[in-house]
This record gives C-alpha cells, sequence and structure tokens, in this order.
C-alpha cells in the first residue's frame, strides 16, 4: 500500500493533502501531473507512486514509465515525436531554415543553399509552438507542466527556458 493511500485512510483527504504537500522532496513530476491533469497534489502523489513507482522523498523515472501509461484521472495521455529507431525513443524537433555553403561543380564556386533541418526544442520554442492545451515538459533531471502557455511547477521552472526539451505529453 502506497504511502499517499496510508495517509489517507489516517487522516483524511484534506489533511493528508496538507501533510504531504509540505514534506515532500524531488517531487517536479507530482506537481507536473497535478497542474496539467488539475487534481489534488494527494492524488497526483498517489498516481505517481502506484503507476510510475515513485518512492517518497525520491525523484521519479518518467523516461520508464510516463510513456506506457495511455490514461490518467479519465484523461488521454499522449507523447509527442515521432518514433526513432528500434529503441522506441522519441525525436522531438522542429524544423529550422538554415543556410550552408556548397560546391557547385556547375559553376565552379561556393553557392549558398537554403536547407530545412531538425532542430531540437528549448523550453521557450516549445511554449510559443504550443499555446493551447496542458502538457508534461520534461527537461534534464526535472520535470514541470505547461497549462494554456504558462509554465507551472516549482518556483523557477519559468526562469530556465533555454534548457532542451527531453520528452513532451500532452494531456487531454
Amino acid at each position: 500500500m502506497s504511502k499517499s493511500s496510508i495517509l489517507i485512510k489516517k487522516l483524511g483527504k484534506q489533511a493528508a493533502n496538507d501533510m504531504i504537500c509540505g514534506s515532500e522532496d524531488n517531487d517536479c513530476v507530482v506537481r507536473a501531473v497535478q497542474h496539467a491533469f488539475g487534481v489534488d497534489y494527494i492524488d497526483a502523489h498517489h498516481f505517481c507512486e502506484t503507476k510510475l513507482h515513485r518512492i517518497s522523498g525520491n525523484g521519479t523515472y518518467t523516461g520508464r514509465y510516463l510513456h506506457l501509461i495511455k490514461q490518467a484521472f479519465n484523461t488521454k495521455i499522449k507523447m509527442l515525436g515521432t518514433k526513432r529507431g528500434v529503441s522506441g525513443y522519441r525525436n522531438l524537433s522542429r524544423p529550422v531554415k538554415s543556410k550552408k555553403e556548397v560546391w557547385s561543380n556547375a559553376k565552379s564556386k561556393y553557392v549558398t543553399k537554403r536547407i530545412i533541418k531538425q532542430q531540437p526544442y528549448k523550453v521557450k520554442d516549445f511554449v510559443k509552438a504550443n499555446p493551447l492545451g496542458s502538457f508534461i515538459i520534461t527537461v534534464a533531471k526535472h520535470a514541470f507542466a505547461l497549462v494554456d502557455g504558462e509554465i507551472i511547477g516549482n518556483w523557477n521552472d519559468d526562469k530556465a527556458i533555454n534548457k532542451r526539451v527531453t520528452a513532451a505529453y500532452k494531456v487531454g
């Protein structure tokens, strides 16, 4: 039985919510699930314990477990990006126009050629590309929620907008 289930039975839902919310560390995924799905902290905590195999006070391995979940709290979850290779990892990138100097045999000189290459999303680019909807965004060793263009999570998440997005999950 999970810690959140024991506390709910013992104290009731609101008291357990207040108690566990103030005593947790490394709970960025719990907060991201809470805000993305619009549920109480205790419900998000229970979800992370049971479905994402989170131990209280420790971090959560979202890359290992979250992509396996298709629905939670009567809402669908979809991992964004295109499949890449046999490993099943996703490629979350955006097309970017750039110029490249290439040698032209016909003209016998270097010419500028415009190409479109795929570039990984940064948080600020992902926010700009997805102004509406609820998302769970993961960056290196951290996660937060993006709800209607607003970054919600820990107190300084909206400051780190130049980090590379490692995975994104659309909620709803």
